[in-house]
């Protein structure tokens, strides 16, 4: 049989003409929604979701995930079904593979530590978004080595405690498939604190919560010399989920305000620091003034992000890639989510121009010659 004569195979001027076609129609239907022009847009939608598929270039693939009308209701999308079945593999694979989380995480631990005042009693991390606890084994694996150093030299005579607090969110309970467990991620971090010789306690508190707990912290700031370190890290790729800018806004709001009654009380005892990992390039976008030059800033950002999944992909192993962007970039880059997040950067604009009376941190040259490495 001429396999030839009876498949129709795509030359290079049709891959070509796909490109052009996916900058043009995301173009216009930028253009038609900074216009207001709605029914447009649909029409553009519409056209996108017919033309391009999970096994296209790069743009065709950023596209299909975008205006895919099944990504918000997931648990009936066939192809997020199937690659739910790979969802721990997948998600071991985008940590390690992708430094956007590794990096964030290494260095906000790092600025924990090289911030840690030497006389703390206890170390509180209040997490934003815990998801499975990937950040914490190395912090606590970082926190033991620094503890015994001080034991042995005198700097201490007994070690430091550690407690994490970790926000729930509602909307991964109310999903039965939901990957993120909080207590099996408390039993394995209670094991790896055990396995180093640390006294660990973990708990869960909802957001709204905080403010309580937050104003039980100043009431016993006066007791036990406690180092708090409020920790933020929103919309990295392993995350598979963007929290609400407005929740983001209200951590860090309670965070500032906590740490500048520490620093202006005569009577507490307690310091502590802010860590943030921002993954969606919030510094940047929140200049922008209009749709257009946000919708293509936000695309080029994601594009980025498949590029370096792509890179790092062996060729024989495409549909374990295709079950990775289904699972850590789709939910990012939903059409409906991104109209979300044009009206919350609206809303909330610099999430930093509040934090101007807290002093930052610098790294040591150690900690800048790791990071080096680590990308």
């Amino acid at each position: 049989v001429d396999v030839s004569a009876t498949l129709v195979l795509p030359r290079e001027e049709m891959k070509i003409d796909n490109e052009l076609s996916a900058r043009h129609l995301a173009k216009a239907y930028a253009e038609a929604m900074e216009a207001e022009k709605k029914e447009i847009a649909k029409v553009i939608a519409r056209r996108i979701n017919e033309k391009f598929c999970p096994i296209g270039d790069v743009r065709e693939r950023l596209l299909y995930h975008s205006f895919q009308p099944l990504n918000k209701q997931a648990e009936n999308n066939y192809l997020h079904q199937e690659a739910s079945k790979v969802f721990d593999e997948a998600f071991e694979a985008i940590y390690r593979m992708i430094p956007n989380g590794t990096f964030a995480h290494f260095r906000a631990n790092m600025a924990i530590l090289e911030a840690l005042s030497y006389d703390a009693e206890v170390l509180h991390v209040v997490d934003f978004d815990m998801g499975d606890g990937v950040q914490w084994p190395s912090m606590i694996t970082a926190t033991a080595q620094q503890q015994s150093l001080l034991l042995q030299h005198g700097v201490i005579s007994q070690q430091m405690k550690l407690k994490l607090t970790s926000i729930k969110w509602e909307e991964d309970y109310e999903r039965e498939s939901s990957q993120w467990r909080f207590e099996e991620t408390k039993n394995r971090l209670h094991d790896c604190a055990y396995s180093h010789g640390l006294n660990l306690k973990v708990k869960e508190i909802q957001l709204q919560d905080l403010v309580t707990e937050v104003k039980k912290m100043k009431k016993n700031s006066g007791g036990k010399r406690e180092w708090v370190a409020f920790n933020c890290m929103h919309g990295l790729p392993h995350m598979g989920r963007r929290r609400s800018k407005r929740h983001v806004m209200q951590f860090l709001n309670m965070a500032k305000d906590y740490l500048a009654y520490c620093a202006n009380s005569k009577t507490s005892k307690n310091r502590g620091i802010i860590t943030f990992g921002d993954g969606e390039n919030w510094g940047k976008i929140r200049n922008l003034s209009c749709f257009g030059s946000f919708f293509e800033s936000f695309m080029d950002h994601y594009q980025a992000l498949l590029e370096s999944i792509e890179w790092n992909f062996p060729k024989g192993l495409a549909q374990a890639r295709i079950a990775m962007e289904c699972l850590f970039v789709a939910p990012f880059v939903d059409s409906l989510a991104l109209l979300e997040e044009w009206k919350e950067i609206k809303e909330f604009g610099d999430f930093q121009s509040g934090f101007g009376s807290l002093q930052g941190v610098g790294f040591s040259n150690e900690s800048l010659m790791e990071a080096k490495v680590m990308v």
